[in-house]
C-alpha cells in the first residue's frame, strides 16, 4: 500500500487547502466564549477539511481503493448546512422559527444524499482519470444537486438579512412610502417595480455594520457558486482538468481567505490582537506556499514532457536508421497505418519491455474506450438535446472514429498497466512510443513530498515561533502600556511605562509617559493656582490694565498717522479734466476706516487722477484727456504710501506737461512711454517694498483714439451699445516697481461716440460671497464685473451698488469712468464721397439710430431692422448704425444681411473681435465654410485664448477635412478649459485619446 502513495501535482494544492482549514479550525477550537455562529463556522471548516483530505487521498494514492475518497469529499454537504446555520445566526437570528425548519431539512437532505451516494457506489466500477490523476466513481449528480440547492438557500438567507439590516433611506424608499396609502391596484405593481432597484441598492451599497458584514459573506457564497460553475465547465469538456484544478485552487483559496477576514473583521465576539495577526500570517504563508508549490510541480511536469519528446525523437531516428537500440525509459513501441480514429486499430508491436501483446492492447483499449465513450456521451447530452441514449452512443462512436489524435502530444493508454505515449508519423505509418505512467508519477512524487514537508514544517514553525515572538515584542509591551492606562484612569499619575525597544509600541509608550508627565505638571500648577488664586487674579488684572493703556496710546498715535496721511492724499486724487468731449468721473472707497479726534476718514492704496494735455506743435496740436487708475500693493499705511508716491509723481508730470497751456512736441505714444519709465524707475528704487498696478490712458478729444498701457491692473472695460467687454485678453506688463518679462508697448483702441471706458481696481472682484462652516467663499468670476457694468448702464454709483449687493467688498475699491462724446452730436468724418454732410442729415441719421434701438428693446425687431436699413441706405459708412444693424440681423437669423453689414463695418474697424466672431458664425450658417474660417482666424489673432472661438475653429477645420489643424485647435482649447463639454465632444469626433 505504501508503494501506491504517489503525490501528483494536484495533491499539493488541495493539501494546502486541507492544512489551511485545519489551522483555521484550530483557531476556532481554542477560541474562548464562542457563540453559536462560531460553532457553525468551526464545523463548516472541519467538513471542508474532511473534503480536502479526501481530495489529498485521491490525488496521492495510486490504487483503485482511492476511489472511496468520494465518501469524504461529499462531506461538503454538511459544511454547507453549517454555513446555512451560520448565515441565519450571524450576527443575530431574525427568523428563529424558519431557521430551525430550514436547517433540519437541509441536514436531512444532506444525510440522505450522502447515504444514497455510498449505497450506489460501494460495488460500482472504479475508473481512473488520466487528466485528473485519480480513481473515482462515475456517479454523484444527486449530491451535486443538493450542494447547489444548499448554496442557493444560503444565498437567499444572506440577501434577505442584508435587506433587513441595510439602512437605506434614499429617494426610492421615499417613492415607495408615497404609495402605501394607495389602492392595491396601484400600490402592488409600483412597489414591485421599485423593489428591484431598491433591493439592489441595499445589497451593493449596504449601510450599517450588520449589513456590511453579511455582504462580505455573500461574496464568498458567490465565489463558491463560481467554483461550482467551474466544475460544470470541466465536466462539459469546455476547459481541461489542469485549468479546472488551478481555478478550483485559486477560488477556494480566495473564498477561505475572505471568510476568515470577514469573520475577524465583523465578529461581535472579543478577539485578541495576536489571533488576528497570527491567523492572517498563517493564511497568507500557506496560500503563498501552495501557489509556489503548484507552479513548481507544473514546471516539472512540463520538463518531464519535454524529456519524453526528446526520447521519442531518438526512437524516430533509430527506426529511420533501422536500429533497435532504444532509450531505457521507452516501455513499448507500436505502429499502425496513419488515419483517423481513436480506438479499434490493428497494431504491430515493434518493441516492448513489459511483454505487451495484442490481447493486452485490446483489453486495455476496450476498457479505456468504454470510459471515454461515457464521458463523450455526457458532453453530447448538452450538445444534442432530445436524443435517445442509443442515438447519443452512435454519435459519440462516430466522433471517435473521425477524430485524429494529435502528434507529439501527451496521450494515455491502458494495457494491463498505465502508460503515457507520444505519437509520430513516418512513411504513412503512425508510431506510438510508450512510457511508464508510474515512472511519471514517481518523478512528480519525489518533488511533491518535499514540498508537502516544507508546507507542513513552515506552518508548524509559524504556529510555534510567531506567538513567542509576538508575545515578547508586541503583547507584553502592549499589556504594560494598558496597565499604565488603567492606573491613570484610577487617578494614579505616578506611572512610568518601561520601554525596552524604540519601535512603534516603544514610541507609543514614550508618548504616553510624556502625556502623564504633562498631566501631572498641569495638576500641580492647577493646585498652586488654587492656593494663590486671589493674588494671581489681582496681578493679572493689573497687567491687563497696563497693556490696555499701552494699546490705547498706540491706537491714538496710529489713527493720527492715518489722519495725516489721508490729508496728504486728498489733494492728489483730483478730477482735473476740463474736456467737453471726454467726460470723466470717479469714486474711491478705501477699505480702512478710522476715527481721530471725532474726525472720520479712510485710508488705502487706490488712486484716480485725470487731466488734459496738448500734444503737437504750437501751430498744429491736438487735445487729449489723461486718465489714471492705480492700486498700490500692501495694507493700510503701506498701500497709502504707494498711492501717495504715485499721486505726487503723476501730478508733477501733469504740471510739467500741461502748465500754462503748454504744448508738448510729442506723440501720445512717446508721452506715455516717458511716463511709464519715469514712474517705474522711482518705484524700482524701493527694491520691491513698494509696487503699484496702474492703467494710464490718453484719449484724443476729437477722434476718440485711445492710447494706453496697463501694468498688471485689472482689465479695462469697454461699454458699447449696452454691452460690456474687456479690452485686454491677457497680462502684458508687470506692476510698476517689478521687473517685467514683457516688452513695454503702448496699446491703441478706437472709441466710438457714446462709448464708455471703465477702469477699476481689483476690489471690484474681491468679493466675499458667503461663509460656510468657517470657510470663506471668495468670488473668482471676473465676468461678474461686466454684468454689473451692463446692469448699471456704466453709472459708477450704480456699479458700486450692484457689486455690494453681490457680496462684501474685502479690498479697496476705485472706479474711474471715461465717456467719449456722450453729449451732443457724435463726431463723424466731415466728408463722404466728396460731398459735405448737412447738419439736418446728421440729425436724421441719429434719430433713425435711436428709433431702431428703441424698437429693438421693445421687441419690435422687424420694424427696428426696417428703420436701420433706411439709415444704412442713407449712409453705409455710419459705424454705429452698421454695428447695431449687423448684430440685430444676426440674432434674427437674417444671415445674408448680417454678413453684408458686418463685413462693411469690419473694413473700417478690423480690431473688434466680437463682430468677427458673429461674422464667422453667420458665414458658417450660410455654408460658406472657407469665409467662416477666415473670420474665425481674425478672432484668434485678436483673442488667441478665446476658448469658444478655438472650439469653433476646430469644428470648421473638421468640416473642411483639415483634421490635423482641428486636433491642434482642440488641444489648445483643452489646455485652457479641460472641462469644456464642447471640447470633449470634439475629442470624440476627432478620435483623440
Amino acid at each position: 500500500m505504501v508503494d501506491s502513495i504517489l503525490f501528483s501535482h494536484h495533491s499539493i494544492g488541495v493539501f494546502s487547502l486541507f492544512l489551511l482549514t485545519l489551522v483555521l479550525s484550530g483557531f476556532l477550537i481554542f477560541k474562548k466564549d464562542k457563540t453559536l455562529p462560531s460553532y457553525y463556522l468551526l464545523i463548516m471548516y472541519l467538513c471542508y477539511g474532511v473534503m480536502f483530505f479526501g481530495y489529498v487521498l485521491s490525488y496521492s494514492v495510486f490504487d483503485p481503493i482511492a476511489a472511496y475518497h468520494r465518501y469524504l469529499t461529499v462531506f461538503i454537504l454538511f459544511g454547507i448546512v453549517c454555513f446555512i446555520g451560520f448565515c441565519y445566526y450571524f450576527p443575530r437570528n431574525v427568523h428563529p422559527k424558519e431557521s430551525k425548519v430550514v436547517i433540519l431539512i437541509s441536514l436531512f437532505m444532506s444525510l440522505a444524499a450522502w447515504a444514497h451516494f455510498m449505497y450506489k457506489t460501494h460495488n460500482m466500477e472504479k475508473i481512473f482519470s488520466f487528466t485528473a490523476h485519480q480513481y473515482s466513481f462515475d456517479f454523484g449528480k444527486e449530491a451535486s444537486a443538493i450542494i447547489l440547492l444548499c448554496f442557493i438557500i444560503s444565498t437567499v438567507v444572506l440577501i434577505r438579512k442584508i435587506l433587513y439590516f441595510s439602512k437605506y433611506t434614499g429617494v426610492l424608499t421615499i417613492w415607495s412610502r408615497n404609495f402605501e396609502n394607495s389602492s392595491a391596484f396601484v400600490r402592488i405593481p409600483v412597489q414591485f417595480l421599485l423593489g428591484i432597484p431598491l433591493a439592489f441598492q441595499k445589497i451593493v451599497f449596504a449601510k450599517g455594520k450588520e449589513a456590511v458584514a453579511l455582504r462580505a459573506f455573500l461574496f464568498t457564497v458567490l465565489l463558491n457558486i463560481l467554483n461550482a460553475y467551474n466544475n460544470v465547465l470541466n465536466k462539459s469538456g469546455v476547459i481541461t482538468y489542469d485549468t479546472f484544478a488551478m481555478t478550483y485552487f485559486t477560488l477556494s483559496v480566495t473564498t477561505i481567505f475572505f471568510i476568515q477576514n470577514a469573520y475577524l473583521g465583523h465578529s461581535p465576539e472579543p478577539t485578541s490582537f495576536m489571533v488576528k495577526i497570527l491567523s492572517s500570517a498563517v493564511v497568507t504563508v500557506i496560500l503563498a506556499l501552495g501557489a509556489i508549490s503548484y507552479i513548481t510541480l507544473y514546471a516539472i511536469d512540463r520538463a518531464s514532457e519535454k524529456e519524453s519528446l526528446v526520447e521519442m525523437n531518438s526512437v524516430k531516428t533509430a527506426i529511420r536508421n533501422g536500429e533497435t537500440d532504444f532509450p531505457s525509459n521507452v516501455q513499448y513501441i507500436i505502429s499502425r497505418p496513419s488515419g483517423p480514429g481513436v480506438f479499434d486499430h490493428k497494431y504491430n508491436v515493434i518493441f516492448s519491455r513489459d511483454s505487451l501483446t495484442q490481447n493486452k492492447l485490446k483489453e486495455g483499449e476496450e476498457k479505456y474506450k468504454k470510459q471515454q465513450l461515457r464521458d463523450l456521451e455526457e458532453q453530447n447530452k448538452r450538445k444534442y438535446k432530445g436524443k435517445t441514449d442509443s442515438e447519443l452512443e452512435t454519435i459519440s462512436l462516430k466522433e471517435m472514429e473521425d477524430t485524429e489524435l494529435p502528434l507529439q502530444t501527451r496521450l494515455f493508454r491502458m494495457a494491463e498497466n498505465f502508460y503515457i505515449h507520444y505519437d509520430f508519423e513516418m512513411d504513412k505509418t503512425r508510431y506510438e512510443v510508450g512510457f511508464s505512467y508510474r515512472d511519471f508519477r514517481t518523478v512528480i512524487h519525489n518533488v511533491a513530498r518535499w514540498l508537502v514537508l516544507i508546507q507542513l514544517g513552515t506552518t508548524v514553525f509559524i504556529l510555534i515561533a510567531f506567538p513567542i515572538l509576538l508575545r515578547v515584542s508586541l503583547i507584553h509591551p502592549l499589556n504594560k502600556l494598558l496597565s499604565g492606562v488603567e492606573k491613570v484612569n484610577h487617578g494614579d499619575l505616578n506611572v512610568n511605562v518601561p520601554i525596552k525597544a524604540m519601535d512603534e509600541v516603544g514610541f507609543l509608550s514614550l508618548s504616553f509617559n510624556s502625556m502623564v508627565d504633562s498631566i501631572r505638571s498641569a495638576r500641580e500648577q492647577l493646585q498652586d493656582y488654587a492656593n494663590h488664586l486671589e493674588e494671581k487674579v489681582e496681578e493679572r488684572t493689573r497687567e491687563v490694565q497696563e497693556k490696555m493703556m499701552e494699546v490705547q496710546q498706540l491706537k491714538i498715535q496710529q489713527d493720527g498717522d492715518y489722519f495725516l496721511t489721508s490729508l496728504l492724499a486728498k489733494p492728489l486724487f483730483y478730477n482735473a479734466n476740463k474736456s467737453s468731449k471726454v467726460n470723466t468721473n470717479f469714486l474711491i472707497k478705501q477699505k480702512k476706516y478710522f476715527e481721530f479726534r471725532n474726525k472720520k476718514g479712510e485710508l488705502g492704496g487706490d488712486i484716480c487722477i485725470t487731466g488734459n494735455l496738448r500734444l503737437g506743435t504750437p501751430s498744429e496740436y491736438q487735445q487729449f484727456t489723461m486718465a489714471m487708475n492705480g492700486d498700490a500693493m500692501g495694507k493700510s499705511m503701506q498701500g497709502a504710501g504707494g498711492s501717495l508716491v504715485m499721486g505726487v509723481m503723476m501730478n508733477s508730470i501733469m504740471a510739467r506737461s500741461a502748465a500754462n497751456k503748454r504744448v508738448l512736441n510729442k506723440t501720445p505714444q512717446e508721452w506715455l512711454t516717458d511716463v511709464y519709465h519715469e514712474v517705474h524707475s522711482v518705484f524700482k528704487s524701493f527694491d520691491g517694498s513698494m509696487v503699484i498696478s496702474a492703467t494710464v490712458a490718453l484719449i484724443n478729444d476729437e477722434t476718440g483714439e485711445m492710447h494706453y498701457w496697463n501694468a498688471e491692473h485689472p482689465f479695462s472695460v469697454l461699454y458699447r451699445d449696452g454691452k460690456a467687454s474687456f479690452l485686454e485678453n491677457d497680462l502684458e506688463l508687470r506692476k510698476l516697481g517689478l521687473d517685467s518679462e514683457y516688452d513695454f508697448k503702448v496699446k491703441t483702441f478706437q472709441l466710438h461716440p457714446s462709448d464708455v471706458i471703465i477702469l477699476a481696481s481689483d476690489g471690484r472682484d474681491d468679493l466675499l460671497l458667503q461663509s460656510f462652516n468657517g470657510k470663506r467663499i471668495i468670488n473668482e468670476d471676473e465676468n461678474l464685473f461686466l454684468s454689473a457694468v451692463e446692469k448699471s448702464g456704466a453709472d459708477i454709483e450704480l456699479i458700486e451698488k450692484s457689486i455690494r449687493s453681490t457680496g462684501e467688498v474685502i479690498d479697496d475699491l476705485s472706479i474711474l469712468r471715461i465717456g467719449f462724446q456722450e453729449v451732443g452730436v457724435p463726431a463723424f468724418p466731415s466728408e463722404r464721397n466728396g460731398e459735405n454732410y448737412d447738419t439736418s442729415e446728421k440729425v436724421t441719421l441719429q434719430n433713425l439710430y435711436r428709433e431702431g434701438k428703441e424698437l429693438y428693446k421693445s421687441g419690435e425687431v422687424q420694424k427696428a431692422i426696417s428703420v436701420l436699413l433706411e439709415a444704412y441706405s442713407a449712409d453705409p459708412s455710419n459705424q454705429r448704425i452698421n454695428k447695431l444693424l449687423g448684430l440685430i440681423s444676426f440674432k434674427e437669423k437674417d444671415y445674408p444681411l448680417a454678413v453684408k453689414v458686418l463685413s462693411k463695418y469690419l473694413v473700417d474697424d478690423p480690431d473688434t473681435a466680437e463682430l468677427w466672431h458673429y461674422l464667422s458664425l453667420a458665414e458658417k450658417r450660410l455654408g460658406n465654410l472657407t469665409q467662416s474660417l477666415e473670420a474665425a482666424m481674425m478672432v484668434n489673432k485678436l483673442q488667441p485664448l478665446n476658448v469658444q472661438n478655438l472650439v469653433h475653429l476646430s469644428d470648421l477645420n473638421r468640416l473642411l477635412g483639415k483634421k490635423t489643424d482641428a486636433i491642434e485647435f482642440t488641444k489648445a482649447a483643452e489646455d485652457i478649459d479641460p472641462e469644456n463639454k464642447n471640447v470633449q465632444k470634439l475629442k470624440k469626433l476627432l478620435e483623440i485619446d
